[in-house]
């Protein structure tokens, strides 16, 4: 069995794994919006269905990105909260 120093590390390495991959989730958030931003550039004035829903992905994309950064973000919350009480 581990010891509470142990348990405390391996959480604490966990957090900050979870947070490095914030950190992923923010730069591809970029690289999505750029893409977006080159995209909705290079379609005004165009009503083709193919670009509109390349936009309607990238966005998409992009939402959900944001909720994996926000539920890594409430994870990270709850491990900080059990380390408090080990």
């Amino acid at each position: 069995m581990a010891s509470v120093e142990q348990v405390k590390a391996n959480v604490a390495a966990s957090v900050d794994g979870t947070q490095r991959a914030i950190t992923g989730i923010q730069q591809v958030n970029e690289q999505l919006d750029e893409a977006l931003a080159r995209l909705r550039i290079t379609a005004v004035g165009s009503l083709h269905p193919s670009v509109a829903a390349a936009i309607a992905h990238l966005e998409q994309a992009r939402t959900r990105m944001d909720e994996a950064a926000n539920l890594a973000r409430a994870a990270i919350d709850s491990a900080d909260a059990y380390r408090m009480i080990v």
